[in-house]
C-alpha cells in the first residue's frame, strides 16, 4: 500500500498569504507557487491510509480543545549561518502555539525532532550568504495581526506539474455543531476550504460547476457529515462572502440522504456563518430547488433567489 506524505501547518488568511507571496517574490523563492505560506506545526512524514485516518482524528480532536490566538509576523529573520534561511519571525501568543504544537506530537506523527521548535514562516529556504544580512536589514516590517481559528492537513502531490504541497483537510478551532440528536445525527463543519471529499460529492451529484472566486471573495463552506463516519460528506452548502453579501453556489446532498433534513440544516448553518462574517442578504440564481429555497425561506426576485441574514439564522 503505497504511502502519503503530509504535514500539519496553519495557513495565514488570503490577505496575509497575498503580501507573504510578494515578499517570497521579491526574494525570488523558487518554491513559491509549489509550497502555500505555512506555519509548520507537524514537519513532513509519510503514512499509510490507517495511520493517516489516525492522524485525521487526532486534529479533530485537538482542533475541537483548542481556542483561538493571535500571531504577528515579521520583521525578516534568518538562521543563519546554521542554515542559509529567510523567514518571518513570529511573535504574539507564541506559548498558545507552542501548546498546540506539543498536542500534536502523538502516534502516528511524534518523531525526534532535528532542530529547536522556533517559530516562523519561510521566505525562501536557501538564500546566497551575501544576501541575507541586507534582506534582514531592508525587511523590517510587521503584516497586519493574524489570528489564528484554524490549522490544515497538506499533502505533497508528486504527480503535479510541478510538484506541490495542497491543504486536504482543515480544521477550525471549535466543536463541530451537532444537529438531529435523537435522529439522524450530523457533525456540521464551517469551512474555507473544497477539501477533497466535498469535491467529490459536488462532482458526482452537483448541478453546476463552481465559478472560479475573485480576489475580494471569501470561500465559506457548510459541510454535514454523519456523527459516526467522520470524514464523508453527505451535505455541502458552498460560496463564498463579499462586501455585505453571501452567495450561495451550490447546495449538494447525497442521494443516500436525501428527503431527511439534512439538505434543509446545512443551509441554514450556512446562512447563519454568512450573517456572523457580516453578510446581510445571500443570493443563489434561481434553479430547479427555487421552490425548495422558498420553503426554506429565500424569495424569488428575478433569475435570483434571495434571503435577508439575521445573526442567528439557524433556527
Amino acid at each position: 500500500m503505497p504511502r502519503r506524505r503530509v504535514a500539519v501547518a496553519l495557513l495565514p488568511p488570503p490577505a496575509i498569504s497575498a503580501q507573504i507571496q510578494g515578499i517570497r517574490a521579491l526574494l525570488d523563492d523558487p518554491r513559491i507557487s509549489n509550497l502555500p505560506p505555512h506555519l509548520t506545526l507537524v514537519p513532513p512524514v509519510n503514512l499509510g491510509d490507517e495511520d493517516l485516518m489516525t492522524l485525521r482524528s487526532v486534529l479533530r480532536s485537538v482542533a475541537s480543545r483548542t481556542a483561538e490566538f493571535e500571531l504577528r509576523l515579521g520583521p525578516v529573520g534568518s538562521f543563519a549561518p546554521a542554515t542559509p534561511t529567510l523567514h518571518l519571525v513570529v511573535s504574539g501568543q507564541v506559548a498558545a502555539l507552542r501548546e498546540l504544537r506539543e498536542r500534536l506530537r502523538v502516534f502516528p506523527v511524534d518523531r525526534p525532532e532535528i532542530w529547536p521548535f522556533s517559530a516562523h514562516v519561510t521566505l525562501r529556504e536557501s538564500v546566497p550568504v551575501e544576501q541575507i544580512a541586507p534582506a534582514v536589514s531592508l525587511l523590517t516590517g510587521e503584516l497586519a495581526t493574524w489570528e489564528v481559528d484554524r490549522m490544515f492537513l497538506l499533502e505533497h502531490v508528486p504527480q503535479a506539474d510541478p510538484p506541490r504541497w495542497v491543504p486536504i483537510v482543515e480544521e477550525p478551532f471549535a466543536t463541530p455543531i451537532v444537529v438531529g440528536r435523537g435522529g439522524i445525527e450530523l457533525l456540521l463543519r464551517t469551512l474555507t476550504l473544497v477539501e477533497p471529499q466535498v469535491q467529490q460529492l459536488l462532482s458526482d451529484f452537483g448541478s453546476r460547476e463552481r465559478r472560479d472566486l475573485q480576489d475580494h471573495e471569501q470561500p465559506m463552506l457548510v459541510v454535514a457529515e454523519r456523527i459516526h463516519q467522520p470524514g464523508r460528506a453527505v451535505a455541502a452548502a458552498v460560496g463564498s462572502v463579499s462586501a455585505g453579501s453571501a452567495e450561495l453556489q451550490q447546495l449538494v446532498v447525497d442521494p443516500e440522504h436525501r428527503l431527511l433534513g439534512i439538505g434543509r440544516h446545512t443551509l441554514m448553518h450556512w446562512c447563519a456563518a454568512a450573517a456572523n462574517s457580516h453578510a446581510t442578504v445571500a443570493v443563489t440564481p434561481a434553479s430547479e430547488s427555487a421552490q425548495i429555497l422558498q420553503r426554506w425561506g429565500f424569495e424569488r426576485v428575478g433569475a435570483t433567489m434571495l434571503r435577508q441574514l439575521l445573526i442567528d439564522s439557524s433556527g
